[in-house]
């Protein structure tokens, strides 16, 4: 995510916070290829502005999931040894002309690479679920497409499920055991500064949102700004060293967190912990109980990015609580403290389905949800968290089996702060609202595979 410009508040304050208690390490496990002296200058899919504003069917402008196209020279080595015909590397499909060069190259979504085809929709047999439709692959035209063949019904708990291509009950995926780890950094009180209630944390760039109440008792979105300092002196920024952590072994540096303005916000029968956010470029987009509405930055208008579901009567609550977007498939996910089920909608028919359910991770109830795309491989994946647990798990959804726990991830707790809503983006980290007047900081360990940068 980018950095903001939009507007600096007077009378910013700077506090600089001593964070209470890792690192990534990684390896490059990308696989990336380079074509010629062009090659991947283009973006691929969900890449570049993931704030672009939303349209009047819930999707992103220039997220059609449309496959990009790169320019090429001729120099490359990848086709060397190689016949003519189309080879994936991961999602990359490269067309070799069978004397050593690479003749066209496409970003395919992914798991839509196939060798000696390259980019494919989909394959005959193959079924997929869009909100609360099934679909299946049609092979009958000149390319395959999807074809609706069933709705199924969430007020009656039912779930596509692209693995079998029918409706099925609901039943939680996954389990309960851990099988990494993760650990808390920086802690910020906002009490001097007159929030209440902090809730729903989401970041663009280095700046932070987050619901509160004001002192006045308003509904309103803070803003700051997080950086990081060489605390340690040793002449780096280590926004993964940690205590705790083997691989990045060492105090946590100090944040700064810079205030930069708040701003009432309007929606009816909402209130912070009810309204997670999704942050863009120039504008947040929040949930509550009138849908997915969008709030934009500059022009202080509102606008509909997805209704709400109208099953909710179904569920305890007559919301949608979180809000989570996935940039590659161009997906809206959200759910609310009900049931810990998570929601999909359906842009094209502007609908809500299911899309899984996660057991009991030992908390009172659900309380966030936020999609990270991993940059290595391109693939999204859905985290999720109980309210009073310290515990995120990880989904991502399967060409061929479906929504799989990928992993759950656990960390040893230092302030006893509930989890009330929680987003991705400033320090490659996790943010937590407490539902009291601080915020919180999350990432490192095991994490930091999915959701650092390669290099």
């Amino acid at each position: 995510m980018g950095h903001l410009s939009w507007l600096i508040g007077a009378g910013a304050a700077l506090a600089t916070v001593t964070a209470c208690g890792s690192s990534d390490g990684r390896a490059d496990p990308s696989g990336g290829i380079t074509i010629g002296g062009d090659a991947g200058t283009g973006p691929g899919p969900g890449a570049g502005d993931s704030g672009s504003p939303a349209t009047g069917d819930g999707t992103a402008d220039g997220a059609e999931g449309q496959h990009t196209k790169f320019d090429l020279g001729v120099n490359s080595d990848w086709c060397v040894n190689k016949a003519a015909g189309i080879y994936c590397d991961n999602k990359t499909a490269i067309t070799c002309d069978g004397d050593g060069r690479a003749t066209d190259v496409m970003q395919c979504l992914p798991d839509e690479c196939k060798d000696a085809e390259g980019c494919v929709a989909c394959e005959a047999g193959e079924f997929a679920c869009q909100g609360p439709r099934v679909m299946s692959c049609d092979t009958t035209g000149p390319t395959p497409q999807w074809e609706q063949v069933e709705v199924c019904d969430p007020g009656a708990g039912m779930v596509c499920e692209s693995s079998v291509g029918m409706c099925v009950p609901l039943a939680p995926i996954g389990g309960t055991t851990p099988t990494g780890e993760y650990y808390q950094y920086s802690v910020f009180d906002l009490t001097s500064a007159g929030f209440y209630s902090v809730s729903d944390v989401d970041t663009y760039g280095d700046r932070l949102y987050f619901t509160a109440t004001s002192a006045a008792g308003a509904l309103v979105v803070g803003v700051y700004d997080v950086g990081l300092l060489d605390s340690d002196g040793d002449g780096l920024l280590e926004p993964n060293q940690h205590p705790s952590y083997p691989e990045q072994q060492g105090p946590v540096e100090e944040r700064t967190f810079t205030l930069v303005t708040s701003f009432p916000i309007d929606n009816p029968g909402g209130f912070p912990n009810n309204m997670e956010l999704y942050a863009k470029a120039n504008s947040v987009v929040f949930s509550g109980p009138n849908g997915l509405r969008e709030y934009d930055l500059l022009a202080g208008t509102y606008s509909q990015v997805a209704p709400m579901p109208t099953w909710i009567g179904t569920t305890l609550y007559n919301w949608i609580a979180f809000v989570g977007y996935d940039e590659v498939g161009d997906v809206w996910y959200s759910g609310n403290e009900s049931a810990r089920r998570v929601f999909q909608y359906d842009g094209e028919t502007q609908t809500w389905g299911y899309a899984f359910e996660f057991p009991a991770l030992a908390g009172d109830h659900m309380d966030g949800i936020e999609v990270v795309t991993d940059v290595s491989t391109g693939t999204p994946y859905v985290y999720v968290s109980d309210m009073t647990s310290n515990f995120i798990g990880q989904y991502r959804h399967d060409r061929d089996a479906g929504w799989v726990q990928e992993n759950l991830f656990s960390y040893v707790e230092t302030t006893g702060a509930l989890v009330e809503g929680f987003g991705f983006g400033a320090l490659n980290h996790f943010w937590c609202g407490s539902l009291v007047s601080t915020f919180y900081e999350l990432g490192g360990g095991d994490l930091t595979q999915y959701i650092e940068p390669p290099g």
